[in-house]
């Protein structure tokens, strides 16, 4: 094969030719509501719709982690949020799936939404952080009243007494 065939053009097509977006314009692309940690839980990134699931913004630094106002069980329980499943996630490095949580917002509306954390590892292995997408959970002429356990879902209370770290969704 002769490589003098060949006609090579080093110029680039742009100035941005090759740019690479930050994970904050990267997460910006998504729509559903998520956001990041650092290794100890507290809030460093969240987008307009996890913003938007909560109800208002929290400062950066300062929430830990899980930027909701309150949490919930299932069934109603007041869930602290150094037992959400961020927290666990980070804590204790397993990954709770398929689990429903509900949140309060300031106003005080409440809703069910489903919590995939995620731990962001370097290299090494070691923790550096978390990332977490929430799916919310919508009843279409139903209020979620969070009063009676959902059918067909365990508690979060549940799956960490049993050591679950996966169940079907």
């Amino acid at each position: 094969m002769n490589t003098d065939d060949f006609a090579y053009d080093f110029d680039a097509p742009d100035s941005d030719w090759n740019h690479e977006p930050s994970r904050a314009d990267l997460f910006r692309q998504i729509d559903a509501p998520l956001y990041t940690t650092d290794s100890d839980g507290w809030l460093t990134y969240y987008n307009d719709a996890a913003a938007q699931l909560w109800g208002f913004r929290p400062v950066l630094g300062k929430a830990r982690w899980c930027g909701s106002w309150r949490l919930f069980e299932a069934d109603g329980t007041p869930l602290p949020h150094d037992l959400s499943p961020m927290a666990l996630t980070l804590k204790e490095g397993r990954m709770l799936r398929g689990v429903q949580v509900g949140l309060e917002r300031p106003d005080g509306t409440r809703m069910a939404f489903m919590p995939y954390p995620t731990a962001l590892r370097d290299r090494t292995g070691a923790l550096v952080g978390g990332s977490n997408i929430l799916l919310k959970v919508e009843r279409p002429g139903r209020r979620i009243a969070f009063r009676s356990p959902l059918q067909g879902r365990p508690t979060l209370r549940a799956a960490q007494l049993s050591g679950m770290h996966r169940c079907s969704a």
